[in-house]
């Protein structure tokens, strides 16, 4: 039976995977946010099922932390985030690795909140740096690769986004030299 419940928690992880994997594809910042938000969901179920709470509370707070950021993006909001989630956590850390899904917790907070475009991204690079360390050690099958999907496409993404840069500022020059 453990065995059973070991590889349903584990097939929710990939479920979790394959829903987060098309997270960074995404150009605009509000599918970015409903990917996340369905991804964290998923997330959260599979590590409550691992009988990792820290990760499950973690991640069920990020999914309602990325639609709601969705919305209000204001500092009183991610301020109120970050507090319930160090609140919650912190009386729940039992290994040193745990407080990694802390951080990078706080670090997407801070992203979704008050970031956004590439800087958005490359904050939540380095929040995935966290969570992948954490998912190493916990032997979450779902969220190792989830985690590295997310580091190579955001990476991708994050990558095309600064080279459009210099594009979209001569086309924004040329359009208004066309105006004149």
């Amino acid at each position: 039976m453990l065995l059973d419940n070991l590889w349903f928690a584990q097939s929710i992880g990939l479920l979790a995977c394959l829903v987060g994997a098309t997270a960074f594809l995404q150009r605009q910042d509000s599918k970015l946010r409903l990917h996340l938000t369905l991804n964290g969901t998923l997330m959260g179920l599979h590590f409550l099922l691992l009988g990792s709470s820290v990760a499950a509370i973690n991640c069920l707070l990020c999914a309602v932390r990325n639609w709601v950021s969705g919305y209000y993006r204001g500092l009183g909001v991610m301020l109120l985030f970050l507090a319930l989630a160090w609140t919650l956590v912190i009386p729940q850390i039992s290994h040193p690795v745990q407080i990694l899904t802390l951080v990078g917790t706080t670090l997407s907070t801070f992203a979704l909140f008050r970031l956004e475009g590439i800087t958005l991204r490359l904050c939540m690079l380095s929040s995935t740096i966290c969570w992948l360390t954490h998912n190493i050690w916990a032997g979450s099958l779902g969220g190792i690769l989830q985690e590295s999907i997310f580091f190579v496409i955001n990476g991708h993404t994050i990558l095309g986004l600064y080279r459009a840069r210099p594009q979209a500022a001569q086309e924004t020059a040329k359009a208004g030299q066309e105006k004149s």
